[in-house]
C-alpha cells in the first residue's frame, strides 16, 4: 500500500507527537488497576504506575457505548465511550473527532464527503478518494509506516467495510511516536464517502496494550456504526 492510501491516518496522528507526558501525585502499585474515582476525561489511566498502559488497557477491556457529532447525524462506536472527548484536530479538517484522554493515549475521527457524479460507490473507491485528499497532509509530516493487514468485514451488508490495520511512526519536532491504528472505508448514505478509524499509542519497550485494543476494534467496532438519519447533511462538502 502507498504512503497516499495512509495519508488520512497519519494527518491524524501527526498532529499529537509533541503532547505533554508529565504526571504527578501518588500512583499505585505497577500492575496495579486505578482506582475508579481516579479514572477521568482528562487521564483515563488514572492513578495507575503507567497512565497510558491503564488508560490502552480500559480500551481493550470496557464495554461498548457510543458517542455522536455535533449534529447527531453519527453514532460513533467506543470503549470506555463516557472518557472520550468529542474534539476538532487543528489542520485535519474531520466529519467528528474524538481524543482518549488529554495526552492523547488514542484519537478517533471520521473524515467524508459527498460524491461526484460518476464516482463509484465502492469501500476501495472511497479509500482512494480519501488518498487523494489526505496527500498534501503527508508532505508535512515524516512518517514510517508498515502495512499490517488489509481485509474486508461487515456492517449492514457482507464484506461491506474495507478495513486497514497499519503501524505509523510520526515524527514531531522534538519526538516521535508510534501509533497502532485501525481504519475502514464504508458508503455510508447514497452518494456519499467516509472513511473512519482509531489509533492507539503505542510504547516501544511494551505495546501489548495498543495491540490488545487495536485488535478488539478491528473485530468488533466497525459493525457498530450507526447512523441516526437517512441522508447526510445538506452542507457535506463534494470531494
Amino acid at each position: 500500500m502507498g504512503n497516499g492510501r495512509i495519508a488520512i491516518v497519519v494527518g491524524w496522528t501527526s498532529l499529537w507527537v509533541l503532547m505533554g507526558c508529565g504526571s504527578s501525585g501518588a500512583r499505585k502499585p505497577p500492575g496495579v488497576p486505578p482506582t475508579p474515582i481516579s479514572v477521568t476525561r482528562d487521564e483515563p489511566g488514572g492513578d495507575a504506575a503507567d497512565p497510558v498502559q491503564a488508560a490502552l488497557l480500559r480500551l481493550g477491556s470496557e464495554g461498548w457505548g457510543w458517542r455522536n457529532d455535533k449534529r447527531d447525524y453519527v453514532h460513533f462506536p467506543l470503549s470506555d465511550w463516557a472518557n472520550w472527548r468529542r474534539v476538532r484536530f487543528w489542520g485535519v479538517p474531520t466529519f467528528v473527532g474524538f481524543r482518549y484522554g488529554n495526552k492523547h493515549h488514542a484519537v478517533a475521527a471520521m473524515w467524508a464527503r459527498r460524491l461526484r457524479t460518476g464516482d463509484a460507490e465502492d469501500p476501495s473507491a472511497c479509500m482512494q478518494y480519501a488518498q487523494e485528499w489526505a496527500e498534501p497532509i503527508l508532505d508535512t509530516y515524516r512518517a514510517t509506516i508498515q502495512t499490517v493487514s488489509e481485509t474486508r468485514v461487515p456492517w449492514r451488508a457482507e464484506d461491506d467495510v474495507l478495513l486497514l490495520t497499519i503501524n505509523a511512526r510520526v515524527a514531531g519536532l522534538l519526538s516521535s511516536r508510534t501509533y497502532y491504528c485501525v481504519v475502514g472505508a464504508v458508503i455510508p448514505w447514497p452518494q456519499t464517502c467516509a472513511v473512519y478509524g482509531y489509533a492507539f499509542y503505542a510504547d516501544e519497550e511494551d505495546d501489548a496494550a495498543a495491540a490488545k485494543a487495536r485488535d478488539r476494534y478491528a473485530r468488533e467496532a466497525f459493525r457498530q456504526l450507526t447512523l441516526t438519519r437517512p441522508s447526510p447533511p445538506d452542507d457535506l462538502e463534494v470531494r
